[in-house]
């Protein structure tokens, strides 16, 4: 299995395209990275400070690792399925895969092969954005723990749509078609969730909820959607990337001038669709202390993509299987 790990990271580096891709994912991630900050610094609102109007200077790195993990995450849901969706057809059609199958590795050895040499060539995209993720570091405001979750959730994520590529690809006999495939099981958890949200708030009954609430001086007035629909949005990639990573702490009476968090941004949308059952109630509540978080909804969120790679995984292996017992038709039987 090693060897065969080795030979297929050997055909993706080996030619031109794929130090070009590389290099253009650093650049434009580098563009894109420079130009948040830039507008970072310019959002620094100007406060009165000893009567003189000075520019509140915040930490901007929290706004530059936000954006940098939601554009990177964007990137890899265009590039990371394209390094498996064709990968068992491929071979099929080129009469390749038969040496496969006739040497002594099993359907799971030629399933876990093919995975890990397109994870490590995933991970060799992640690697490019590390030199990115240090300068969000020296721009203050962002922790090593916040970083390392994040980069773990963002490889679990490309994981997941690695599995289904090879899935679209040992399950279609066309690689054009499996592309197309694996993207549409892209577009279902990224803009399809969000979709099939908005309809459900439309044509679903809604429970809506008012909670008057007491921060500081004065009540405010909050509407919660409540029930189960906040399952529809758990296993979108980027509500699972922004509720996992952790948020960074900021006093209650400390005010901040600076650009917003993009994760926490999403991270709180999130959260405040699923509120804890002693919260679901109308009329008014004066908190008092901190207040209470809603529960967190990337566990159900990534118990949803892991439990679709598994199954990807499965179906993949036994797919694999000789003597295939069903092909489709035109199908090569190796």
């Amino acid at each position: 299995m090693n060897a065969l790990i080795r030979s297929d990271l050997k055909q993706r580096t080996r030619g031109k395209r794929w130090w070009i891709l590389l290099a253009l994912w650093t650049l434009l991630l580098l563009a894109l990275l420079a130009f948040v900050r830039s507008a970072a610094v310019r959002s620094q609102q100007f406060v009165s400070i000893e009567g003189q109007l000075r520019q509140a200077r915040e930490p901007v790195g929290p706004t530059m690792f936000g954006s940098l993990m939601l554009f990177t995450l964007i990137l890899a849901c265009l590039i990371v399925p394209s390094l498996t969706s064709t990968t068992i057809n491929g071979e099929r059609e080129r009469g390749t895969f038969a040496v496969l199958q006739a040497t002594m590795l099993r359907p799971w050895e030629i399933f876990f092969a093919k995975f890990f040499s397109a994870l490590a060539t995933t991970g060799a995209f992640l690697l490019a954005t590390v030199p990115l993720t240090l300068w969000c570091l020296s721009e203050g405001g962002v922790d090593v723990t916040r970083v390392v979750v994040t980069y773990l959730i963002l490889v679990l994520l490309c994981a997941v749509l690695l599995a289904v590529g090879l899935m679209t690809s040992t399950f279609l006999r066309r690689p054009a078609l499996s592309a197309v495939a694996s993207y549409g099981v892209v577009f279902a958890l990224t803009l399809g969730s969000l979709i099939i949200f908005g309809l459900s708030l439309v044509t679903a009954p809604t429970e809506e909820v008012t909670i008057e609430v007491r921060r500081g001086p004065d009540f405010t007035t909050e509407q919660q959607v409540i029930g189960w629909r906040w399952l529809l949005l758990a296993p979108n990639p980027f509500v699972v990337l922004a509720d996992a990573a952790p948020r960074r702490e900021v006093p209650r009476d400390q005010l901040t001038f600076g650009a917003p968090d993009p994760l926490a941004a999403i991270r709180d949308g999130a959260r405040a669709i699923r509120r804890p059952p002693e919260m679901q109630f109308g009329g008014r509540a004066e908190v008092v202390g901190p207040e209470e978080e809603p529960p967190a909804v990337w566990p159900a969120g990534m118990a949803i993509e892991l439990a679709l790679a598994l199954g990807a995984g499965y179906l993949t292996i036994r797919r694999l299987r000789i003597p295939a017992h069903r092909l489709a038709p035109g199908q090569r039987v190796a």
